[in-house]
């Protein structure tokens, strides 16, 4: 699009960014009125901020003059003290000094910045429109400009107000350089402000200003001198280097299957995965610490340091250990192993099948070696979560921290990774596609920097690849350190089959010193520590459950679908049985209770789960039978009791409820909620308290087995499940009023709904492509024979019948002392 002059188009643009107008804001009003009135076509616009660049048919000036790269250079001061920073001696830095053609420039507007008069909000309007400023700079600038072509300005990327007190001035020879450290040095200037909105001839005045030679940093001269911005983000072609050799470079496709693939990510990226705390990076970029979530195992690798935490017991050191084949003592085949490890969901064993399928390879033919070539001595994995637009730097692993055999492999999405040969230009695109084994070894190890540059799609071969959320596993062999003349080594493997894999220390730790400060007894102290709430239940359960209560409610409450062997359960109970529905949400079966003769005490951890049973209560006895689905209608004498139904805010692993109360129990899609085997063994332990003796207890809860042509499949015995929230069912966020022209809430309207609703709930997330909020629920799906297996474990009870049923297993026990 082409304005009337230079200053209409930066106006333009400075809108677009600031207030994040997106085709939506910009179209619908038009089809609105295109309409007159009439039905209104039900188009959908994006609802992405536009994104808008300035271009010129002007002819650039030479290199020399001129900052010729889309991106701006980063800087560095020339000062005395930097000597021998990147390689530079004192006379480096003078020589420097006396050529550049670029200046810092600082205590610009400092004394106005807050301050409430004309000026003040002169200032704060200058966050919208910047070029305002940097017009007025420039017409103070410009004269000192011997070549007529004028200054270069390059403003703080910072969103708050430091932009304003400092830039870098870019004259177009060191002589105007000079010239203006000489004008300017210690004086101050007055800026006349004008053209936007709010700024009607406003002069302000600087501070005394302080100037000083830079230059910008080697790093932004190497990527101008390549042509590339500021990330290499242009998706060059694979194809492009195809004919380019590393060696020592191997990729291995399909070294797992499909179904291990979908079995290592839902491990990896479920409930137990061991998650890294928050590490620090080397140069504190950014935030200064790694971005990406990592997993350690054997040994940490310390970003920081770029090196290996050699000493497990020091800080930071305690990651998992390296999983292993628990053979029970027989030398079984490794793939015999992995395959008995599919069959019986068996992730953790997987993973370890896994490792020592890798270990075993013989890379020999792919080398082009007669002789065999394995790395048996790998010791460390290092598990990488890459989303979209995520990449790592170029760099080559520590030598001195891991040997010869640097391996990668893929899962669930592909990427680019780029090799470029240290103190050259040439480089290597390879694509590692998902399942593929990436092996670095030789030249490719250490004489080869590999990146994966950060982007939302590769260019492979030709064709466009959009990138998904991808898994790394990358294994090394982690070295003692050398010393002297003794060369370095291996460190110990370090490996456990005890799973799940955890830190030492951390929430686990808490727990354990939380319990004994309470608890005098060491036994209670244990129990304490047994069944404590986890983090994940806390965070992908109680969390959930209390977000997405009324939808719940609205989509299978109300619905009254319930399990017909628990419905047929409560049929069975002589009249007048007290029941206990622990774990009941929105009371659902209440109805089913009631109607039957018997009468129901409800527990639950969501109160909001709980108001919705009142509510529901209170909302069919007041409109009858027919507005209720059968399930949930009561006869007339039952209707007070189902409209004041007696519940808990309540902990399955402690009840509120007396001893030996309850003729009978229900426990329905509790179990498969309770993230370990102490807290099942407990919630089995409560029940069988609170029901008399010879007493019933049904249990229910989801199976990792299903159905044929269920929508359910699942890889793993501990998963998260999503959950498709609908925001119009979601508390109101405060704020989300619309209408206010604060910079927030201008953001906001770019994002749509259910963007903003996301990023409200800790534990959600936002679906681009549906536009709905997805909580991750914490479930553990339960193999065949195992809720029977937890029932033997407790003392007081015995197994009357089990049994499977739309996708969930069950057990009736009764309580026998």
């Amino acid at each position: 699009i082409t304005y009337v002059s230079a200053v209409a188009a930066r106006d333009v643009v400075s809108y677009l960014r600031h207030h994040g107008i997106s085709p939506s804001h910009l179209l619908l009003p038009t089809v609105e009125l295109a309409s007159s009135g009439e039905n209104v076509p039900q188009y959908k616009f994006s609802t992405r901020p536009i994104q808008a660049t300035q271009i010129t048919r002007a002819t650039l000036l030479s290199d020399d003059m001129c900052w010729n790269r889309s991106n701006p250079p980063k800087f560095r001061r020339l000062l005395h003290t930097r000597e021998g920073i990147a390689g530079e001696d004192a006379d480096t830095l003078r020589k420097t000094r006396d050529s550049t053609r670029f200046v810092f420039m600082t205590n610009i507007l400092a004394g106005d910045i807050d301050a409430d008069d004309a000026k003040g909000a002169a200032i704060a309007k200058l966050s919208e429109a910047p070029h305002h400023f940097l017009d007025a700079l420039r017409t103070v600038l410009d004269p000192i400009d011997s070549t007529g072509s004028g200054v270069e300005i390059f403003l703080s990327p910072s969103k708050s107000k430091k932009w304003l007190k400092s830039v870098h001035v870019g004259m177009r020879n060191h002589e105007d350089a000079a010239k203006l450290m000489e004008l300017l040095q210690g004086k101050s200037i007055d800026l006349e402000l004008s053209g936007a909105d709010g700024l009607s001839n406003v002069q302000v005045s600087t501070g005394a200003l302080f100037l000083d030679y830079v230059a910008p940093t080697h790093r932004s001269w190497e990527k101008a001198k390549r042509g590339e911005t500021s990330s290499g983000s242009s998706a060059t072609c694979t194809s492009s280097t195809k004919d380019v050799v590393v060696p020592g470079l191997v990729i291995l496709p399909n070294f797992v299957s499909e179904e291990e693939e979908a079995t290592l990510m839902a491990l990896l990226t479920g409930p137990t995965a061991p998650w890294a705390p928050s590490q620090m990076t080397m140069n504190k970029i950014g935030s200064g610490t790694v971005r990406r979530r990592v997993q350690h195992y054997g040994y940490v690798f310390d970003y920081e340091t770029a090196d290996v935490l050699r000493d497990r017991t020091a800080k930071g050191g305690g990651c998992p250990p390296m999983p292993s084949i628990d053979r029970g003592g027989n030398q079984e085949d490794v793939e015999a192993f992995i395959s008995s490890s599919l069959k019986t969901w068996d992730s953790w064993g997987l993973l370890s099948g896994i490792i020592e399928r890798t270990k075993s390879t013989n890379f020999a033919s792919a080398l082009d070696s007669n002789s065999l070539i394995t790395f048996p001595h790998l010791n460390q994995l290092t598990v990488n979560e890459y989303r979209p637009g995520q990449g790592i730097g170029s760099h080559v692993d520590t030598p001195s921290a891991f040997g010869d055999g640097l391996i990668s492999l893929s899962l669930n999405s592909g990427t680019v990774m780029e090799f470029r040969r240290q103190g050259s230009e040439e480089k290597k695109l390879v694509y590692l596609a998902p399942r593929s084994l990436c092996l670095m070894s030789g030249p490719a190890r250490y004489e080869w920097e590999h990146m994966i540059v950060s982007r939302m799609s590769d260019t492979v071969d030709g064709k466009v690849v959009p990138r998904n959320l991808r898994v790394s596993l990358t294994m090394r062999t982690a070295l003692t350190k050398a010393e002297g003349e003794s060369m370095a080594v291996p460190l110990e493997l370090v490996e456990s089959s005890a799973y799940p894999l955890r830190w030492v220390g951390g929430e686990t730790a808490k727990i354990v010193a939380s319990a004994k400060e309470k608890e005098d007894d060491d036994d209670l102290a244990n129990i304490a520590m047994d069944i404590a709430t986890p983090v994940t239940e806390r965070d992908h359960v109680h969390a959930v459950y209390d977000a997405i209560a009324t939808q719940w409610h609205h989509t299978r409450g109300k619905r009254g679908v319930l399990w017909p062997g628990a419905t047929q359960f409560l049929k069975e109970l002589p009249q007048g049985s007290m029941v206990a529905d622990v774990g009941c949400g929105d009371g659902k079966y209440f109805p089913a209770i009631l109607a039957n003769g018997s009468y129901v005490v409800g527990t639950d951890l969501s109160r909001p789960l709980l108001q919705a049973a009142v509510d529901a209560g209170k909302h069919f006895q007041k409109s009858g039978d027919e507005s209720a689905p059968e399930s949930r209608r009561v006869g007339s004498a039952k209707e007070m009791l189902n409209g004041r139904p007696a519940v808990a805010v309540a902990d399955c692993m402690h009840l509120p409820l007396r001893t030996k109360t309850f003729d009978a129990a229900i426990c329905i899609a509790v179990m498969h909620h309770l993230s370990t085997r102490a807290r099942r063994i407990r919630c089995l332990q409560e029940l069988a308290r609170v029901v008399k003796v010879g007493g019933l207890i049904n249990i229910q809860a989801w199976a990792i087995q299903q159905e044929e042509g269920s929508k359910r499949k699942f890889a793993a015995t501990d998963v998260f499940v999503p959950f498709n929230a609908q925001p119009k069912y979601l508390d109101r966020i405060d704020g989300h009023q619309g209408g206010s022209d604060t910079a927030d809430e201008a953001q906001n309207a770019s994002k749509g709904v259910a963007q903003i609703y996301s990023e409200a709930y800790e534990s959600a997330e936002y679906d681009e492509r549906k536009g709905l909020v997805v909580f991750q629920r914490y479930c553990h799906l339960y193999r065949e024979g195992e809720l029977e297996e937890l029932a033997a474990g407790v003392e007081n009870i015995e197994l009357v019948t089990s049994g499977f049923e739309s996708g969930n297993f069950f057990i009736i026990v009764k309580v026998i002392s």
